[in-house]
């Protein structure tokens, strides 16, 4: 009863806001979206001059719903944009989706037309490409909308702004326009060239459209290739020599291939100059010719013990590769004579040292035969089967069969009916596949349009030094993938896409390009909206609507082929060039993505720009990993483990998941789960509960008065210090866009530093006459850490800031210009009463957290005490160190406690939390320990010992105000159990009860 009698006299917290996230309904998640929708077109027409950030949006895939990636992707962007408004910065940031492709185009196929979809069938009398494509928009269209609102839901601060599609009339044309002047520099080129082909797509891929796995089985073969005779000019053994001729050849080359499919376009066989070689003899009795350093069959690889019981025999002559170069051997499956050519790319880590050379079945092996003149034969059809007019009729039981499976084992068959199979093995190795189709894929010579990578490479990698890659480990990866990438087919045999204006000559089929036609075409698009008209126009009327004079009455056939989507995507920073996204420059500031756009949108962007304007199209870079299970598995709907960000958004709310995707950052494996969730989770509500209570704390201080002036006590002084080095890491977190780093600073400082002050000061802030300037001064420093909590978690929570910001005591911490609209994220990023960084204010703040650590360790097994507000302990402290020394024994530091101060009410006893400190001499502290006390703590911190005692009930007295356990100040102290101690006493003496009473009556009306 007399304990609520006090009541009235403490200076309760009066809160703001609930303890728990509220349950938002839709009408509150609206507004949140219409605030941040104006907020972000007020600072873009805001007339005050600021520096530009630009975030170029890299587009995803408009098909299907949204994922966690999608989430952590959105939410690093976002936080970044945040805080870079908060800089005082106008930010450009524009989403966009890349609505091309073979995914999109096989959801609209009639087979597979959007079942359930609602949208309008095409026109019945359009071209059968056509009622695709328009089948394909309207699917893009509906992932956008369903994308668009996820990104809202999640507080994406542009996702109700206009966005950029590469799919509309503008960008398409811009597109096309990009084409001509590439052609115009000799930048591209068609060519019969060996491409990355899928037949399960059936088109042609880019190396970014490529997965490597390492699982991929083959069935690798060594191949018998009879040696007919040696050139005149080399000089080689007497063994070797002895061939036997073209009729009964006695030697043969042993070549290893783990593709046997393409043994039938078989051109030449290629050796390592520099290379030895030897002749050593089978078990049957023939002889073959192999690297000297080959082990053998067996092992993989192409060798290495084993072999399942074929042994080589010991070497009967060894030689050098000019032995070989030059001659001939039979083609395994026809009369025909192949040579023996040198090569760079023949190594004796892998094979036998002799490799099977086929120009239409790959790259080292094409440029070989076109240095050397060799056949580029194909006899493999767009639907990855033997055919074709390359197929001759000896071969003709492989026709129709699949190359990868069946074709592969009927070629085994078939050299092993003629003696030509040595041995096969099993080989399981890295292998590319299609990334969409999840299908290995060929090397298969067709012809398509290329960009010129390797007249860009150097250039490319030039501009590249001055690109900022965040973060450091990635710089490398970049730079590798451009200076390996091989060159790059822009062509792709699907209908739903930007089509390649291009005719070609009908009896030649040699491409006949028209600027005229491509810049008239590119204007239609932009008038008309669609380039539907490409797909139903024959090439006679293209060319009489769109095309020069030259092309008039010539015989003529149209391109069928679209661009690459990277060529779609590559091209952004042009169109957000013309719609004033980019900076000054005509750069993005920032680009944020995955890890494979290094291989993709990144290296595209920079080729594309590099050729068209001659710098990088971006400035900074930065990279993300992509998301897996709490075990490190990636995400997979048959496992299970597939998480759906709006279902972490009804079990956390929005923040929790932004919290989990900012704190995943720039990770190389993000992990995300039900344990990290709520990992999560646990620390907005933590946030939540800080700010909440800072809120409580703040809400009678008159900020009229100057903050700064105001701090009068160490601990507060200390405390601002530490609010500063907060502050700078967060600022220098945000710039490396590392935001986990941010959440790691918000934790460290809630657990070291703000939820340990918090704790000490609340004696002052409840206890003290509300206008004592000790209060004021705690309240001060509160008030600077509600700013600077608040502006931090600001951009990576944006939906609890607002709340925050919200419920101040005033309208916003004063940096919002008066005519904006009410949102934190227009606040200014400034922290004037932070600026004090003497060496004075600076090793306040060191004592404090080491005032902090060393609670924390005296009262490390004693939760009891640990966990009350003000222990019922004194400390006895005799410093073993100078720097102990000098903070407790000092006579010129505040925290040293004033010769008449009562060690009770002292400020080391108040930060501490303890009924009294004293501070002794080393000698008097052994003392202490031999004494008959009950001591909670005894030990040796390294810098200072720490004596606890329990301050026993007999010798003491628990305010009834403050709650204070207080020791009696000597032994003829009559203060009993319900006595004020000696500090309130005082304060109520003062008078202030009454005027704290009155206050507390006029609260509750």
């Amino acid at each position: 009863g007399q304990a609520m009698s006090y009541r009235a006299s403490l200076n309760l917290p009066k809160f703001a806001i609930p303890v728990r996230r509220p349950a938002r309904s839709p009408e509150h998640a609206e507004r949140l979206r219409r605030l941040w929708a104006e907020a972000y077109a007020w600072q873009l027409r805001d007339g005050r001059p600021r520096q530009v950030f630009s975030l170029h949006d890299g587009p995803p895939y408009a098909n299907g719903k949204p994922h966690v990636g999608h989430a952590l992707n959105k939410v690093l962007k976002d936080s970044v944009s945040r805080y870079q408004l908060l800089r005082g910065r106008q930010v450009r940031f524009r989403l966009g989706w890349d609505c091309h492709g073979l995914p999109i185009e096989l959801k609209a196929k009639p087979t597979q037309s959007a079942a359930g979809s609602d949208s309008a069938e095409p026109a019945a009398d359009c071209s059968p490409a056509n009622q695709i494509r328009q089948r394909a928009r309207a699917f893009a269209d509906q992932c956008i909308a369903e994308q668009r609102l996820a990104f809202q839901h999640w507080g994406v601060l542009s996702a109700s702004a206009e966005h950029y599609e590469t799919k509309s009339p503008g960008y398409v044309a811009r597109q096309l326009l990009a084409f001509d002047r590439l052609h115009s520099l000799g930048l591209v080129y068609r060519s019969f060239l060996p491409v990355h082909w899928s037949d399960s797509s059936a088109t042609a891929l880019a190396e970014a459209e490529l997965v490597y796995r390492d699982d991929h089985r083959s069935d690798s073969a060594f191949v018998l290739m009879p040696l007919i005779r040696l050139s005149a000019d080399a000089s080689a053994p007497e063994a070797l020599r002895d061939s036997g001729g073209e009729q009964q050849p006695r030697h043969h080359l042993l070549v290893w291939t783990t593709t046997p499919w393409t043994l039938p376009a078989n051109a030449a066989v290629a050796v390592g100059p520099g290379m030895r070689y030897s002749l050593r003899r089978l078990p049957d009795g023939r002889t073959v010719v192999v690297a000297a350093s080959w082990p053998g069959f067996g092992g993989g690889g192409g060798g290495g013990g084993g072999g399942g019981g074929v042994e080589l025999g010991e070497p009967l002559a060894e030689f050098p590769a000019d032995a070989l170069i030059g001659a001939t051997y039979r083609h395994p499956f026809s009369n025909a004579e192949c040579p023996v050519l040198p090569s760079d790319h023949v190594t004796e880590d892998k094979g036998t040292g002799l490799v099977h050379v086929a120009p239409a079945h790959g790259r080292e092996d094409f440029q070989l035969g076109i240095k050397f003149k060799l056949p580029l034969v194909s006899m493999v059809t767009e639907a990855g089967r033997f055919g074709g007019p390359g197929l001759s009729e000896s071969l003709e039981e492989l026709n129709g069969r699949h190359c990868l499976t069946e074709g592969s084992g009927a070629v085994l068959d078939l050299l092993r009916r003629r003696s030509l199979l040595a041995h096969t093995e099993a080989l399981v190795h890295s292998y590319p596949y299609d990334w969409r189709t999840g299908r290995p894929v060929m090397l298969r010579a067709s012809s398509q349009w290329f960009l010129d990578t390797a007249g860009l490479r150097d250039r490319a990698l030039t501009a590249l030094d001055t690109v900022r890659i965040l973060p450091d480990r990635e710089a490398g990866a970049m730079r590798a993938f451009v200076a390996a990438r091989p060159y790059w087919c822009i062509s792709r045999q699907r209908v739903h896409g930007v089509p390649i204006p291009v005719l070609y000559d009908e009896s030649t089929g040699d491409p006949v390009y028209d600027s005229q036609l491509t810049r008239r075409f590119a204007e239609h698009v932009a008038e008309t909206g669609s380039a539907d008209s490409w797909f139903e126009l024959s090439a006679d009327q293209l060319a009489e609507k769109f095309g020069s004079s030259e092309l008039r009455h010539r015989r003529l056939k149209k391109s069928g082929d679209i661009f690459d989507i990277w060529m779609d995507s590559g091209l952004s920073w042009a169109v957000a060039g013309e719609a004033g996204d980019l900076d000054a420059d005509g750069q993005a500031s920032l680009c944020v993505e995955g890890q494979d756009q290094f291989r993709g949108w990144f290296s595209s962007s920079l080729l594309l720009s590099v050729a068209l304007t001659g710098r990088p199209p971006y400035k900074s870079l930065a990279v993300h990993g992509f998301t897996v299970d709490e075990t490190g598995r990636k995400m997979s709907k048959s496992v299970g483990n597939v998480v759906d960000p709006e279902q972490v958004i009804l079990r956390h709310g929005p923040d929790g998941l932004r919290y989990w995707a900012a704190s995943a950052g720039l990770a190389v494996r993000p992990e995300i789960g039900d344990r990290l969730l709520a990992a999560a989770d646990g620390h907005v509500k933590r946030l939540r509960s800080h700010l909440r209570f800072l809120l409580g704390c703040v809400s009678d201080l008159p900020l009229s008065e100057t903050v700064r002036t105001a701090i009068c006590h160490p601990a507060d002084a200390g405390y601002l210090a530490l609010l500063a080095d907060f502050v700078r890491s967060i600022e220098a977190a945000f710039d490396a866009c590392d935001t986990g780093a941010v959440c790691r600073q918000l934790e460290q400082l809630l657990s070291q530093a703000a939820g340990p002050y918090l704790a000490a000061v609340k004696h002052r802030l409840y206890c003290f006459p509300a206008d004592s300037p000790d209060r004021r001064s705690a309240q001060a420093a509160l008030w600077q850490s509600l700013r600077a909590i608040t502006m931090a978690t600001a951009p990576v929570l944006p939906h609890l800031a607002e709340e925050v910001y919200a419920a101040l005591p005033v309208d916003g911490f004063g940096g919002r210009p008066a005519e904006s609209p009410t949102s934190v994220c227009l606040e200014a990023w400034q922290f004037p009463d932070l600026s004090d960084s003497s060496d004075s204010r600076t090793l306040l703040g060191r004592q404090l957290l080491a005032l902090f650590r060393l609670r924390s360790a005296a009262f490390a097994g004693s939760d009891e005490f640990a966990q009350a507000a003000s222990a019922a302990a004194r400390l006895s402290l005799a410093p073993l160190s100078a720097g102990w020394e000098l903070l407790l024994a000092n006579d010129a530091l505040p925290w040293r406690p004033e010769a008449k101060e009562d060690p009770r009410f002292g400020r080391l006893a108040e930060t501490l939390r303890c009924s009294s400190v004293r501070v002794v001499r080393a000698t008097e502290f052994e003392s202490l320990r031999a004494a008959d006390r009950r001591v909670l703590t005894d030990c040796d911190l390294g810098d200072v010992g720490v004596l606890v005692e329990e301050v026993r009930p007999d010798v003491s007295s628990d305010c009834p105000r403050c709650r204070r356990r207080v020791a009696k100040a000597s032994a003829g102290d009559t203060c009993g159990d319900d006595e004020l101690c000696q500090q309130c006493a005082d304060f109520l003496l003062d008078g202030w009860a009454s005027d704290a009473e009155s206050s507390e009556t006029a609260t509750r009306r």
